[in-house]
C-alpha cells in the first residue's frame, strides 16, 4: 500500500469485505511514497493499492516502476464500485480512463472501474459564517492563480449544499456557493435596531431621572420667583430707601440662584424669559419708588403713610 495513512487501510478493507475476503487473512504492508518505486521493483508485495489523484506524480511513478520489459502492469478493476458506493456513501463509483498513465501500449489499455473519494476542508461548526464565507471566496479566487504550479488545484470543487448531503456543508460556505452571503447590515441589523431602541430607552430614563433629581431645585426656584413677585408689589408701596436697597440685594441673590438653576437644566428657557420680565418690572418699580421718595422732603415722610405723586 502506497502511503501510511490509516484511511487507505480502511479503503482496502472495504474492498476486501465487498468481495468476501477476510481482511485479517491479508498481510498489509505500507510503504512511504518515497520508497514505493524501489518496493515495486524488488517485488516486495503481490498487489499494490495507490489512493490518490490519477494524474499525481506518486501514482504515475508507481505505475512506471511496475512496468517490466515494456509490459504494462495488470490493473485490477473494482467491478462492484457502485455497490460499494451504495453501501458506503463517502465513496463514489468511478473509472480510470484508458491511457491515463501513457506509455506504449496504453496504461491501462481500457477503462478500469474503480472507486473514488474526496478530500474535504472542514471547520468547526461554531466558526462564524462570515469567516468561512471569506475563506471560501479567497480559496476559489486564487485557484486559477496556483493551477500552473499545482495542477491538482483544478480539482477543487464547490461543496454540495443540499440538505441531505453526506457531509453537511458549513452555513458560511453554503452562503457563498448559493450567492446568499449577508452584508454587514443583514448580519447586524437586528442588533443595531435593538441597540438604538435600548439607547433611546436609556436616554428617556436618564432624562426622567435627571429631571427627578432636579425636582427640589425647580421647586425652590419657583418659590424664589413667587418671592420676587411679592417684592414687586411691596416695592410700589415701600416708604424706605433702605428697604428698597435690601429688596434689590435679595433680588440679585434670586437672579444668581436662577441662573445657576438654568445652567443645571432645572429651569427651562421659557421660564427664564418669564423671570427676566418679572425682574425687569421689579427694578423699574424700585427705581420709580426711589425717585418718588427722593423727591419728597424728609419732614413730610411719615412711616406707614402712603406717598402719592402729584402732577404739577
Amino acid at each position: 500500500m502506497v502511503g501510511r495513512t490509516p484511511a487507505n487501510i480502511n479503503l482496502l478493507k472495504v474492498i476486501l469485505q465487498q468481495y468476501g475476503v477476510d481482511p485479517n487473512k491479508v498481510e498489509i504492508v505500507q510503504f512511504p511514497a518515497s520508497e514505493i518505486a524501489d518496493a515495486i521493483r524488488s517485488q516486495k508485495a503481490d498487489a499494490y493499492l495507490a489512493a490518490g489523484p490519477v494524474n499525481s506524480r506518486i501514482t504515475a511513478d508507481a505505475v512506471a516502476a511496475s512496468t517490466r520489459d515494456g509490459a504494462a502492469p495488470t490493473f485490477l478493476a473494482i467491478d462492484s464500485a457502485e455497490a460499494i458506493a451504495q453501501n458506503h456513501p463517502v465513496y463514489e463509483a468511478s473509472e480510470i480512463p484508458a491511457g491515463a498513465f501513457g506509455g506504449s501500449p496504453d496504461r491501462p489499455d481500457d477503462e478500469v472501474k474503480t472507486i473514488s473519494f474526496s478530500h474535504h476542508i472542514v471547520a468547526r461548526k461554531d466558526l462564524s459564517d462570515s469567516t468561512i464565507a471569506a475563506f471560501t471566496r479567497q480559496l476559489f479566487a486564487i485557484r486559477q492563480a496556483v493551477m500552473a504550479e499545482f495542477p491538482l488545484a483544478a480539482k477543487i470543487e464547490t461543496p454540495d449544499t443540499d440538505k441531505d448531503a453526506v457531509i453537511p456543508v458549513h452555513p458560511g460556505a453554503a452562503a457563498f456557493v448559493d450567492g446568499e452571503e449577508k452584508t454587514f447590515l443583514d448580519r447586524y441589523s437586528d442588533y443595531i435596531w435593538w441597540g438604538l431602541m435600548g439607547l433611546s430607552a436609556m436616554g428617556s430614563a436618564g432624562a426622567w431621572f435627571a429631571g427627578y433629581l432636579k425636582k427640589d431645585e425647580r421647586n425652590n426656584n419657583a418659590s424664589l420667583r413667587e418671592r420676587l413677585l411679592d417684592m414687586l408689589g411691596a416695592a410700589r408701596t415701600c416708604d424706605s430707601v433702605e428697604e428698597l436697597d435690601r429688596m434689590q440685594a435679595e433680588a440679585d441673590d434670586i437672579l444668581r440662584d436662577t441662573l445657576q438653576c438654568f445652567e443645571h437644566g432645572a429651569v427651562e428657557e421659557g421660564a427664564l424669559t418669564a423671570f427676566n420680565i418679572a425682574l425687569g418690572q421689579f427694578h423699574n418699580a424700585v427705581a420709580d419708588r426711589k425717585a418718588l421718595l427722593m423727591s419728597v422732603p424728609q419732614n413730610l415722610q411719615r412711616p406707614g403713610a402712603p406717598l402719592r405723586a402729584t402732577a404739577l
